[in-house]
């Protein structure tokens, strides 16, 4: 799977892996570091996908993630 993570910069994903995940309760926001990334996904973002997320797990994290990265590069939301 290619990203576009800056103009004309191509980064090709074979698999994903998630470094880190971070819930930010009181923002009602979680946030992702994937491996060969340089910045941070929003997995959700916001009350209703934050509501919507539940207790999320290692394995639905790694879901959303991957739903997310197939998006074209003007739709992943980029935190940070």
């Amino acid at each position: 799977m290619d990203i576009v993570t800056r103009p004309q910069e191509t980064v090709t994903l074979n698999q994903i892996s998630i470094l880190a995940v971070r819930d930010l309760f009181a923002e009602q926001k979680i946030i992702a570091r994937i491996d060969g990334l340089d910045r941070p996904i929003y997995l959700w973002n916001g009350s209703e996908e934050y509501a919507q997320a539940g207790i999320w797990t290692n394995e639905s994290a790694l879901a959303r993630a991957t739903e997310i990265l197939t998006l074209s590069a003007s739709n992943i939301p980029w935190a940070y």
